[in-house]
């Protein structure tokens, strides 16, 4: 088989760099194709206690032996699943942009290869194909399909203690009464079984291209510089594409076992691939807002305040703060209850007091200069995350500078409630950068998307990213993989 362009991933890199060719594609997908109600049935018959596992892992289930994932260390929370649409089936549509910030580093190392004002025009485009409902006050110039209504209420609640806060813009499926509105979001939690499909998914990116599941690439062949043939594997049998040019757009950790696999060129600097991988750590924390009467429920979407009073940079972290848009759970509650009220028999008094505790879910930058990396050996792929040990004690000052500032802003926290994930595991399902595009000379990949030492190899996928600070990836995932289609069409 010969194809002009293959592109081996059907998530949202890959999907939507064959959206923006202009070319014939093929794209490989190893995921076999899935009923999205049928996985629902599975997953409404489990135990309850099992659930959350199930979303992740066992509703994905694969019938073949060659779609089982790396297992990562324990310390990594970051699971991936192998499936058709990729890893971000399981995605909630939280839509940031990375922040300005990321873009102005002073050192190459880390830095991206161009600035934010190149990427801004994509990242516009990659809104309205990503479908992004926002709050009118959503300070990133989105380009949003429809606004999230109720916003206001959250604005007039919030306004004393935060008065930048918005809520984070979402990606929602289109409905078939209002193609300018949004999916019928509830709020239920587990957005990639979702029987009403409300949030955007990968495959909801139309293309032209045709789509080959079932297609494990096991590895690249190259002849000099010039990659020329995937060597597949296939329920049925063996497999070999030949190409012009090839997209690697596999998860992260697929990605780096491709090409470790293949013959790279002699000029491919293999040392630095699998290196500076980064993620999310995360806390928990609590607060109560004196007086204040937060509308949960009130907005029709499910979405997190994201709240800029409480978010910064702390010795080279990036930290971002979200309210949850839920109900506290009982230990913030607990924290907020005013005893002496209540033994007071101001009972009602004490209970409304309760409608001002606020759940706050903390995103913290693992920074790529603390080296956790992945390498290969023995067939397995494996992670070396001394780097997040020695420096996880960091983001305890993180935590005590967001208590002091909302001290300042009037704010009690709640102490009580804490829940500091960070010291035991990383993770939010974000592996990002093993093969990074920066200004230096680290960097693995050229900023024209071109593996380095290859003539034809093209990178999509969170694992460009030199730096992605605290915000999740996604909608940069996608601006970038527009930015891919475009390099390609003007190279034909």
């Amino acid at each position: 088989m010969f194809v002009e362009t293959l592109i081996i991933g059907n998530g949202f890199a890959g999907r939507t760099v064959a959206h923006g060719l202009t070319g014939p594609c093929l794209i490989v997908e190893r995921g076999e194709k899935f009923n999205i109600f049928e996985r629902r049935a599975r997953f409404n018959a489990m135990e309850k206690a099992d659930r959350h596992d199930a979303l992740i892992r066992r509703s994905y289930e694969s019938v073949h032996a060659f779609n089982v994932p790396e297992k990562l260390p324990a310390d990594c929370a970051s699971d991936y699943i192998l499936v058709d649409g990729g890893c971000s089936n399981h995605w909630g549509g939280l839509s940031f942009r990375l922040s300005k910030a990321m873009f102005d580093q002073s050192a190459d190392t880390f830095r991206w290869p161009f600035d934010f004002q190149t990427l801004q025009p994509f990242y516009r485009n990659a809104e309205r194909l990503l479908r992004i409902s926002a709050d009118p006050r959503d300070p990133d110039e989105r380009n949003p399909l429809s606004e999230i209504q109720g916003s206001q209420r959250w604005h007039n609640a919030l306004a004393p203690y935060f008065p930048q806060a918005y809520i984070g813009a979402q990606a929602h499926n289109l409905n078939v009464e209002n193609l300018e509105g949004q999916g019928l979001c509830v709020g239920a939690g587990d957005c990639e079984l979702c029987p009403m499909d409300a949030k955007t998914r990968s495959l909801h990116i139309r293309n032209k291209a045709q789509v080959l599941n079932e297609v494990l690439v096991e590895h690249l062949r190259f002849e000099g510089d010039k990659a020329v043939e995937a060597i597949c594997h296939t329920p049925k049998g063996p497999l070999n594409i030949r190409f012009n040019r090839v997209v690697i757009a596999a998860h992260g950790v697929e990605s780096l076992k491709l090409l470790w696999k293949s013959n790279l060129p002699p000029d491919t600097p293999q040392a630095f691939i699998g290196r500076y991988c980064q993620d999310h750590a995360v806390a928990e924390l609590a607060c109560h807002l004196p007086q204040a009467k937060i509308p949960f429920f009130q907005v029709n979407t499910a979405a997190q305040v994201v709240i800029p009073e409480l978010c910064g940079e702390l010795d080279g972290i990036e930290y971002t703060t979200l309210g949850l848009m839920t109900s506290a759970n009982d230990e913030a509650l607990q924290g907020s209850l005013d005893l002496e009220k209540l033994n007071n028999w101001a009972v009602r008094e004490s209970v409304e007091d309760l409608a001002g505790t606020l759940s706050l879910y903390i995103l913290l930058e693992i920074p790529p200069q603390w080296d956790i990396s992945l390498f290969y050996e023995g067939g397995s792929v494996r992670m070396d995350s001394d780097g997040y040990h020695g420096n996880k004690h960091r983001y305890d000052a993180v935590i005590e500078a967001i208590y002091a500032q909302m001290e300042t802003l009037g704010v009690v926290p709640i102490r009580a409630a804490e829940q500091p994930h960070y010291r035991d595991a990383f993770g939010t399902h974000h592996l990002v950068g093993m093969l990074n595009m920066s200004a230096g000379d680290n960097a693995v990949v050229d900023p024209d998307f071109r593996l380095k030492g290859s003539a034809n190899v093209y990178i999509a996928g969170s694992s460009l990213f030199p730096r992605c600070g605290s915000r999740n990836p996604t909608v940069t995932v996608v601006a970038l993989a527009l930015m891919l289609a475009d390099t390609l069409n003007a190279s034909v």
